[in-house]
């Protein structure tokens, strides 16, 4: 039985065949999706941002009157369970 390989320059020759042969490229057509909100759902969404913001404001200011007031306290289970909560999560 006779085998014969491609030596070294013929390896060489192959590929400088392959790399020569271009490919023409093909436009292809940008396609995106996109979705427009109703002037009604802007406002909502409007809406909703600020009622979140006032929410937070007032928690903030909350409990910094508790603080000021000493009426601020803690349950250290809660927040020790929170912790390894968040822990779990990150593994």
């Amino acid at each position: 039985m006779n085998i014969k390989g491609m030596g070294p320059l013929a390896t060489v020759n192959y590929y400088n065949k392959i790399a020569s042969n271009k490919i023409e490229k093909i436009d292809k057509v940008k396609t995106s999706d996109r979705i427009e909100l109703s002037k009604a759902g802007k406002v909502l969404n409007d809406y909703a941002v600020e009622a979140s913001s006032y929410d937070k404001a007032a928690k903030v200011e909350e409990i910094k009157n508790k603080l000021l007031n000493g009426t601020y306290n803690i349950d250290a289970k809660l927040i020790a369970k929170s912790m390894l909560d968040v822990m779990k999560e990150i593994k």
